[in-house]
């Protein structure tokens, strides 16, 4: 067994370079093999020469042994095979190895190649004395080169293999890759994720994006944004590109999902010209408006307002955007709303203003601030002097501001100067949660002071239609008032009396719900009213006739009901009492929790119950689905659902504006700065004429303000004449309508109209309701329709504003007519000229009293005629 001396490789025992190193090595001293000649080489000679006469071959020296050729010390050729003796001489005797080792002279090495033939030796040649040569020499020569051809040989073949292992590992690397097992994976678009567009909105959905994100190992992350594209559709990603290749680790993926069109958070507060292209790229209406502000007030150009509020939906789609834009002017500064309630009624009392503040609920960072105001924010100069301010309040001012000598305070029936109300007594109606309500998801309900049935105080009515008493159900004054403690049979509670009721737990909530839904009742299919006398008997679902008695087919019906709480109240303590559905709290704990620093409330769902009726056989009956009002104990069915952050209608920090009685504001060319940030002014809509535009496309259009499409003037057949411009203003008014006046009309409102059943509202009817502004309310106390029948004044002392119809041309009025009032009809008389009906190929204006009016007729109609 035999090891390199170099690297300590393992060798065969006639080896000799190493297999590892190529480091020659040491010959064995086998005499015997070697037939007595020492050291040999492969070929059985030493290169072509012959042993010395004195038998001692020489070492063969390793390259860097010696100095000059000298050897440091001898090392002996490699053994191999015996060194046959030449026939030409006789055998040398074998070499005795000396007992010590003397000193060699130093070989002679040539230059010559392996393959010279090798010279004689000396004649002279002592023995011991090796004489100088080439067959050593070339014998080196040619151990080296094996060496480094070796060397080479065995190099090339390393690298060989490394080259080979690394494209092998770069081929297993790429294709690892390529198949996206590592580096990341690539986000798709929407269209090679193999997912379907919604067949209703023919988009990609934000939530099969994600579903299928999560399916290649993304997370994922979902927000809301409001764009053109229906709710839900997917918008893009954030801050990436699809397409590119993305780590599948902690850092989510942001998918945009689309919350339908609306007014993007932050727009108030920005320069008009930096909202524009935003707002413009919704896919509805955008229409822009002067709001005032006073000198103290936001920079003009500023947006101050809009509808939607900032950071809402947009709620009609025909209505779109509307935007207030500041402009300085005198008036009620729209710039008053955030102001202490003291600091706003000094500056409007310094300015002329005969101000009244009252209470209003409010976020808790407008708590004694100005929160509305009427005349409304951003009104320019009125002829009244009044001013009402409303500031905001919490929970711990509701009893005070609900006081019925408060709200009553010109209530003067006793004669003392003092309104006519025991201590204690509270107004039922809940004035001050006038507002607007929003859900986060978009969806909103206003709730709506008006003047009440005695002209006093405010009732609070709500925008959603009560499906316990369909809208076409004959009422009595009041009924859709909301109210939040007993007060059936008069106009106030006592406090004292609300014992059962959420009010009367004293948590700071209370509930609301319509006064009809107190006492009404189902007898069958129709709505009936238990009013405290003698009732119709209901006896298999339908009205006997016969009062009292047993009841049959007789049920109530789940109506209306809003939990309310203002800043300041006890949310927990409500939750915690078992009020709400004990499955709907557990539900609402494992989502965000309520923002208790807004006014807000539950409206209670009817879709979560599986029962929204409960039959009954008498009227004592009681109902398992209004509040506990009053002194009457018993138990309303638990209230789904239970409060949450999804579930909470919030209050709008913005009051409502009549935005009918702004006047448009022109917004700027862009210029060349707005061009290079991609800013756009307002685009001008080009309006269809009356003669081209439906009546829908009409009425849109006048909806928005725009009377550009039935813009003209308007002539009878004595040839009198009117103008109406495209802002709606009336010129050439006749003398027997002085009456009334108008500075400009609009389309009116639910409760300007008159007969309830104009186009305004109700689809298919043949005319347009047309009213002057509120301010064309003018009576001794001022101006304004709430302050002239609250102030005691009587009907000849008020000037109302000018009421007109819009007929559209084409359209069956023929119902007007013979005695035929059957809807849709405004309730006419029947005309003294029943035969002479205006004619149908044109449109025409037709003036209206407030009451009692004839059907329109040829000779007294105003005919369209350029």
């Amino acid at each position: 067994m035999r090891f390199c001396t170099n690297c300590g490789n393992k060798l065969d025992d006639n080896a000799q370079f190493c297999t590892a190193c190529g480091t020659a090595q040491p010959a064995t001293h086998d005499t015997a093999n070697n037939g007595g000649n020492g050291l040999a080489n492969n070929s059985g000679t030493f290169a072509g020469r012959t042993p010395s006469a004195s038998g001692i071959t020489p070492a063969i020296p390793l390259p860097g042994s010696g100095v000059n050729g000298t050897p440091s010390a001898p090392v002996p050729a490699p053994a191999t095979a015996p060194v046959p003796t030449p026939t030409s001489a006789p055998a040398a005797a074998p070499m005795p190895t000396p007992a010590a080792t003397t000193a060699q002279p130093a070989p002679v090495y040539s230059n010559s190649s392996a393959t010279s033939p090798a010279p004689a030796p000396a004649a002279n040649a002592g023995a011991g004395t090796e004489p100088a040569g080439t067959a050593i020499a070339g014998a080196a020569s040619a151990t080296t080169t094996a060496v480094r051809q070796h060397t080479k040989k065995r190099l090339v073949i390393i690298i060989a293999a490394i080259v080979a292992a690394i494209l092998v590992v770069t081929g297993a690397g790429f294709g690892t890759y390529k198949a996206e097992l590592w580096g990341g994976k690539t986000v798709p678009a929407p269209a090679s994720l193999g997912i379907a567009k919604s067949k209703k909105t023919h988009e990609f959905t934000a939530a099969d994006v994600e579903q299928s994100l999560h399916a290649k190992g993304f997370k994922t992350t979902v927000t809301e944004t409001f764009s053109a594209k229906p709710k839900g559709s997917f918008i893009n990603y954030r801050g990436i590109q699809s397409g590119k290749r993305y780590s599948t680790g902690n850092n989510p993926i942001t998918i945009l999902s689309s919350n339908g069109p609306g007014v993007p958070k932050g727009t108030s507060g920005q320069p008009v010209q930096n909202v524009t292209e935003n707002l413009e790229s919704m896919g509805v209406s955008v229409h822009y408006y002067s709001i005032v502000v006073s000198d103290h007030g936001p920079k003009e150009g500023t947006v101050v307002a809009s509808y939607p509020a900032d950071g809402q939906p947009v709620r009609d789609t025909k209505t779109g955007i509307e935007v207030g834009v500041a402009k300085r002017h005198g008036g009620i500064g729209y710039d008053v709303l955030g102001m202490t309630k003291d600091k706003a009624k000094s500056q409007y009392e310094k300015a002329g203003f005969d101000v009244t503040v009252r209470p209003r609920f409010s976020s808790k960072k407008m708590l004694g601030k100005i929160v509305d105001s009427q005349p409304k924010p951003g009104t320019a100069s009125t002829t009244t002097n009044n001013l009402t301010l409303y500031y905001g309040i919490d929970a711990s001012g509701f009893d005070d501001a609900v006081e019925a000598k408060n709200i009553f305070a010109d209530d003067n029936s006793t004669g003392s100067g003092e309104p006519s109300f025991p201590d204690g007594a509270l107004a039922s109606s809940a004035a001050p949660a006038g507002g607007t309500y929003c859900t986060k998801a978009g969806k909103c309900i206003n709730l709506e002071q008006t003047p009440d049935v005695n002209g006093a105080g405010m009732d609070l009515t709500t925008s959603e239609s009560d499906p316990l008493i369909p809208d076409d159900t004959p009422r009595n004054a009041g009924d859709d008032n909301l109210i939040f403690c007993d007060a059936q049979q008069q106009p106030y509670c006592s406090k004292s009396s609300e014992h059962y009721s959420l009010y009367g737990q004293g948590t700071g909530a209370f509930e609301l719900s319509p006064t009809t839904d107190q006492y009404a009742y189902m007898c069958g299919t129709e709505v009936e009213y238990n009013s405290g006398s003698p009732q119709p008997s209901c006896v298999n679902g339908s009205a006997s006739g016969r009062p009292g008695g047993p009841m049959s087919g007789a049920s109530y019906k789940m109506g209306i009901l809003y939990d309310y709480f203002p800043v300041g109240s006890n949310v927990k303590k409500v939750v915690d009492s078992g009020y709400f559905d004990k499955a709907e709290v557990a539900k609402a704990k494992k989502q965000k929790a309520v923002d208790i620093s807004r006014p807000f409330f539950i409206r209670r769902d009817s879709s979560l119950y599986d029962k929204t009726s409960a039959s009954f056989s008498d009227l004592s009956d009681p109902n398992p689905f209004t509040p506990a009002f009053g002194t009457t104990k018993k138990t309303m069915k638990p209230v789904k659902p239970a409060p949450s952050d999804e579930t909470a209608y919030y209050l709008v920090d913005q009051p409502q504006l009549d935005w009918s009685q702004l006047p448009e504001f022109t917004i700027t060319k862009a210029s060349k700065s707005d061009k290079k940030s991609g800013h756009k002014s307002n685009p001008k809509v080009k309006t269809k004429p009356a003669k081209d535009a439906t009546p829908d496309e009409i009425t849109a259009a006048v909806g928005k303000g725009d009377f550009s499409p039935i813009a003209g003037k308007y002539c009878k057949t004595d040839g009198s004449c009117l103008q109406l411009d495209k802002k709606g203003t009336v010129t050439g008014i006749p003398s027997d309508w002085k009456d009334q006046s108008t500075s400009q009309l609009h389309l009116a409102g639910p409760k300007e109209e008159w007969g309830d059943d104009a186009r305004n509202s109700v689809p298919n009817s043949p005319y347009l309701s047309l009213i002057g502004p509120d301010s064309d309310y003018k009576c001794p106390a001022g101006t304004g329709e709430e302050l002239c029948y609250n102030s005691g004044a009587i009907e000849a002392d008020i000037q109302k504003p000018i009421y007109m119809m819009y007929v559209f041309k084409n359209v069956d009025t023929s119902f007007w007519y013979n005695g035929n009032n059957s809807y849709p009809s405004p309730g006419f008389a029947v005309g003294d000229d029943p035969d002479q009906p205006p004619a149908k190929d044109k449109p025409y204006l037709s003036f209206l009293s407030y009451h009692m009016n004839d059907s329109p007729r040829d000779h007294d109609v105003y005919y369209l005629t350029k």
